[in-house]
């Protein structure tokens, strides 16, 4: 997971996953990048208390933009559960090298991500949540997992481009 520690990006919903996931036996782990944001105090506390901190749950804060590539280049997949977000740049740093995406299904990461990533519940639950990720790891094992390489994903520039062109009135239809 990628991304400031705060309340809407899911953090606590997903560390109840892979909760219900270790005690059901899966060897798996779990790796939050982001600094602290705001009202976190509980979930930094229970991450730093973590039976499994830094042994399979693991938390990077304020690391470098190279460190960061080693990180996606290093993980299985990305997953990215907020409830809400604006854009969702971890998916398309993702997609950027082919990094398969578990994302909450909600309209945003929809519209950016399509069918190249794989849907956790809205309601995200640590039963509903766990069913998901354990499919999609049988999948894994069975090299079935589509990557998010062929995800269609705008530059910076190109982005722009788009933005001014809708305030001047072009309506670009990308």
């Amino acid at each position: 997971m990628v991304g400031t520690l705060e309340p809407r990006k899911g953090y606590t919903d997903t560390l109840n996953v892979f909760d219900a996931l270790w005690r059901q036996g899966q060897d798996i782990n779990l790796v939050i990048v982001g600094k602290v944001g705001w009202k976190v105090e509980a979930l930094v506390a229970r991450i730093k208390e973590h039976p499994e901190f830094n042994q399979r749950l693991f938390w990077l804060a304020g690391i470098s933009d190279e460190y960061l590539d080693r990180v996606y280049n290093t993980c299985t997949c990305l997953i990215a559960a907020s409830y809400g977000e604006g854009f969702g740049l971890p998916l398309i740093e993702s997609a950027q090298r082919g990094l398969p995406i578990i994302a909450r299904d909600i309209p945003v990461f929809r519209e950016v991500a399509g069918k190249h990533a794989t849907y956790l519940p809205p309601d995200l639950q640590a039963i509903t949540g766990g069913a998901v990720i354990k499919q999609w790891l049988e999948k894994h094992r069975k090299d079935e997992v589509r990557g998010s390489d062929a995800m269609p994903w705008l530059t910076w520039q190109e982005s722009s481009k788009v933005l001014l062109d809708k305030m001047a009135g072009q309506g670009s239809k990308r």
